[in-house]
């Protein structure tokens, strides 16, 4: 017993002791804490990527609805998509040579975008404007034709396209 009495009575450095209060407290303040301030909010990126997320699928079944809106009696389908304005529409679609198409865009977002044929056909560029608007463009086809329809700089949104044979 003698023993303890001198560990306990010995003097220890005063940093020491410092060093074991402050591990102490660092446990325990993270150990436990029934605040709800502290719990975990949704961060403004995450926040912006559902809303994001949201608009997007709100703007697709808008375009969606409005290409369906127009339907052409006689026609074929050769394909068609629906694309964010930003990445555009890239398509070289397998079409016979000589024959007459169609090609249709609803853009809905903010800003304008362009239908682009290369090699250059009928017109090789047409607006679009991202409001909803229905735009077309009748084009006979030519061999290894490439469609494209990029959005001007800013532009934001969705595309729907279809290509129908006339």
């Amino acid at each position: 017993m003698e023993v303890l009495g001198d560990l306990i009575m010995r003097p220890r450095p005063a940093w020491l002791v410092g060093c074991v209060l402050a591990q102490t407290l660092l446990l325990t303040s993270c150990t436990s804490d029934d605040n709800p301030a502290s719990e975990p909010t949704a961060s403004p990126t995450s926040t912006r990527r559902s809303t994001d997320a949201e608009t997007e699928k709100k703007l697709t079944k808008e375009v969606q609805s409005a290409l369906d809106s127009v339907t052409d009696q006689g026609s074929s389908m050769v394909e068609s998509g629906v694309e964010r304005v930003s990445e555009g529409v890239h398509t070289q679609p397998d079409l016979a040579e000589g024959a007459t198409y169609k090609v249709s865009v609803v853009c809905a977002g903010k800003g304008d975008a362009e239908i682009v044929f290369t090699p250059t056909v009928a017109a090789s560029k047409k607006p679009v404007v991202c409001d909803g608007t229905l735009v077309f463009q009748r084009f006979v086809a030519k061999d290894s034709l490439q469609i494209d329809v990029k959005g001007k700089p800013g532009a934001t949104g969705m595309i729907a396209w279809r290509i129908n044979e006339v």
